[in-house]
């Protein structure tokens, strides 16, 4: 029962901090934790995280359910393509401009579709609280 709850707390923590401990310093321990802690602390991460290559990030594997209320990858990945199909990317402007209709994106060609996804990545963010994409800053 001890470790499903704390299987449950780390996946909790690990869904709701992912981009803070990815981004946190190594280093960075509490000094209060014995190396065994330490070892059990990130044993439990890495069998519940994985490194994804296209974000560069950790990310919860895909066994593991995600909490109530978190958008799962997939719901996430349809938020994009949608943005995506109703917005192009403007050279120019550097930015994404509207489209009166959504465009079918299968009619791109891979070097397109993935210069945009690179673009949208870079400028915007996914946000849990508000289950948005929002603008980096």
């Amino acid at each position: 029962m001890k470790l499903f709850v704390t299987r449950a707390l780390v996946a909790v923590s690990l869904a709701t901090g992912l981009s803070v401990l990815a981004t946190a310093p190594a280093q960075a321990q509490d000094a209060g934790k014995t190396r065994a802690q330490v070892k059990m602390d990130r044993d439990a991460f890495l069998s519940m995280a994985r490194w994804d290559e296209t974000f560069q990030t950790w990310v919860l594997r895909d066994e593991f359910k995600m909490p109530e209320g978190v958008a799962s990858r997939d719901e996430v990945k349809s938020m994009r393509e949608k943005f995506l199909s109703t917005h192009r990317y403007e050279q120019g402007t550097s930015s994404f401009i509207p489209l009166k209709q959504p465009r079918d994106m299968s009619k791109l060609t891979r070097a397109q579709v993935k210069m945009e996804s690179e673009k949208f990545h870079s400028m915007y963010r996914y946000e849990q609280e508000t289950s948005s994409f929002i603008p980096k800053k």
